[in-house]
């Protein structure tokens, strides 16, 4: 489909603003586009006074994650594949945001007239244009892949009634469907938290919540706070080739491509268990080998069981989302992971960025 944040010139824009009231300008430019297609939000929406109580849980549980995870409390595991475990090769399709041919300045001014926020399109060192001040109503427009955008509006008070779920609900399906996103793929969760209310929008594939969402903050009396969205496109990436699910596993083990799974899959809604009770450091008594302690480490010995082919989401270096194909494991002990499924052709393995050393002044030096 034709994304119309590509560059228009100036006189069918006019026209179009002198035609139509704001509403209808802005569902003209976009021409059936969403401002906010799917993407992680470019800011946090304002911090709330009190703790957030999720009043309303999405229905969708989430795709699950792929990639190194920091370690947590629990052992380390390894990972073979039960000897009946499919491994059958096959193509599968991922997913990817894309801003093919955006017009960011255009897209800031569609925002701020949508928004009511007053002032020009200023473009920043970092990439991103922005509208308002600081200290007033905002719009940001990222230089990021997906053409990430906020509104903010820090001048809204804290006085009058805060707006109910319903009501909240109500408001936030209006102006996304204003917009232009599709509702039909939309999972909706309610985070109530005084003075305001945030309606967030995730974005659906196969029925499974993905991290990408629309966010809209709702304070007092329902007035509107603060917005976030994008204008990459959600697209597909069919044809990537897969390895069978016993392949996968293998390469799981090889140096480096724990990078990529397995990672454990979370579980949701679920009544976390009591911790053991953990022995104490004084009393535990560590085993011995001709007479000095051996060093201990505990270890997950997992055979893998069941493999599902469906997706993960996996973040780049860059900060970019890619939805891919991956097996969905389950283990001999009943723990479930993700384990990234596409061909090595389609893995690179790149060296960190690091960062310039910081130059030293001469009044630091001088002391």
């Amino acid at each position: 489909m034709t994304n119309p944040w590509t560059v228009a010139g100036p006189r069918a824009r006019a026209a179009a603003v002198a035609a139509l009231a704001m509403v209808v300008l802005v569902a003209t430019l976009l021409v059936g586009m969403v401002i906010g297609r799917s993407s992680v939000t470019v800011a946090a929406v304002p911090t709330a006074v009190e703790p957030t109580v999720v009043v309303q849980e999405p229905d969708a549980q989430p795709l699950p994650v792929v990639g190194a995870v920091m370690p947590a409390a629990g052992p380390l595991a390894v990972f073979t594949a039960d000897p009946g475990l499919a491994n059958d090769r096959g193509r599968a399709t991922g997913y990817r945001v894309v801003d093919t041919d955006i017009d960011r300045r255009a897209l800031a001014e569609v925002l701020a007239e949508t928004f009511g926020v007053e002032g020009r399109v200023v473009a920043e060192t970092t990439g991103d244009w922005r509208v308002g001040s600081a200290n007033g109503p905002s719009i940001v427009v990222k230089g990021d892949a997906e053409a990430s955008w906020l509104f903010s509006d820090p001048t809204i008070g804290d006085l009058g009634r805060v707006p109910a779920r319903e009501a909240a609900l109500e408001t936030a399906r209006t102006l996304l469907g204003e917009l232009g996103v599709d509702l039909a793929g939309i999972d909706w969760q309610v985070d109530a938290a005084t003075p305001r209310t945030t309606v967030i929008a995730w974005q659906t594939i196969n029925d499974r919540r993905t991290q990408l969402a629309w966010r809209v903050s709702i304070g007092r009396r329902g007035a509107i706070t603060a917005v976030s969205g994008f204008a990459g496109t959600l697209q597909p990436v069919p044809g990537y080739p897969v390895l069978g699910a016993a392949a996968a596993v293998r390469r799981s083990a090889q140096p480096g491509w724990s990078a990529f799974g397995p990672t454990p899959v979370a579980v949701e809604f679920a009544a976390p268990e009591a911790p053991a009770e953990p022995e104490s450091a004084f009393t535990a008594t560590s085993p011995t080998f001709v007479g000095r302690p051996v060093a201990v480490a505990t270890l997950r010995e997992l055979v893998v069981t069941e493999a599902e082919l469906g997706l993960a989401e996996f973040t780049q270096p860059s900060g970019e989302v890619l939805i891919l194909p991956a097996y969905l494991l389950t283990a001999d002990d009943g723990s479930r992971w993700s384990l990234l499924a596409i061909a090595d052709a389609y893995v690179s393995f790149q060296p960190p960025t690091t960062p310039p050393t910081p130059a030293v002044s001469s009044s630091i030096r001088a002391n």
